[in-house]
């Protein structure tokens, strides 16, 4: 029994170890790769990239501080979460705003400002709530069930559902606009052949009148 128990905590201390830097490199691999692609010169004045950009930005920030962090308090001996007030309050703030402003990014661009506002204030009673206790946690009592059912409501039912809509409704406008285009095109081919035919006619008229 002890030796399964020695196992699992080997692979627990490895997978808590190796986890967060995979998951480091590969995300901002993938941001940088997003910010290539949206910073191109043909989708600059394009809308849409703006907002994919704008929420990279938010992504790149959200892993690199929100991990980094982490792993550094984990594995670094970082002390700064239990000795730290302000590091403590600005950590729990930031790691619970920055990914929710990045879903909001993806509203619509002339609400980019107010999406940030309001993702930024949603979280501002954390900066009051955690403290010292004597590491950096939330307030006990009710609060800590208020703060539960915020993370879980907010942070995750309403942030990962607005993702899932976002998502949805891009296929859905991407699916549109390709059937629109697919119309358009058939609409344009009827009328070069129609023009063609009736060049056709009228010149075997001009031929057969002579």
């Amino acid at each position: 029994m002890s030796k399964e128990v020695s196992e699992i905590e080997i692979v627990t201390d490895a997978v808590s170890y190796y986890g967060p830097i995979i998951v480091l490199a590969f995300g901002t691999f993938g941001c940088i790769c997003n910010f290539i692609t949206f910073t191109a010169s043909q989708l600059r004045k394009n809308s849409c990239a703006f907002y994919f950009l704008a929420s990279t930005l938010f992504d790149l920030l959200s892993i690199i501080f929100g991990v980094s962090t982490r792993f550094a308090a984990d594995h670094f001996d970082s002390n700064l979460h239990r000795s730290d007030r302000v590091y403590c309050k600005i950590r729990a703030y930031l790691v619970s705003a920055i990914p929710l402003v990045s879903i909001q990014m993806k509203i619509a661009y002339r609400a980019t400002a107010v999406a940030i506002v309001v993702s930024l204030l949603s979280c501002s009673h954390i900066l009051y709530s955690y403290d010292l206790r004597p590491k950096c946690a939330n307030m006990p009592g009710p609060y800590a069930m208020f703060d539960g059912m915020f993370v879980v409501v907010w942070l995750g039912i309403i942030h990962h559902g607005l993702m899932l809509t976002f998502g949805f409704t891009t296929v859905m406008n991407i699916r549109q606009a390709k059937r629109r285009i697919a119309v358009h095109w058939q609409t344009v081919g009827i009328a070069i052949s129609s023009s063609a035919q009736s060049i056709e006619r009228k010149k075997y008229s001009i031929n057969h009148s002579e």
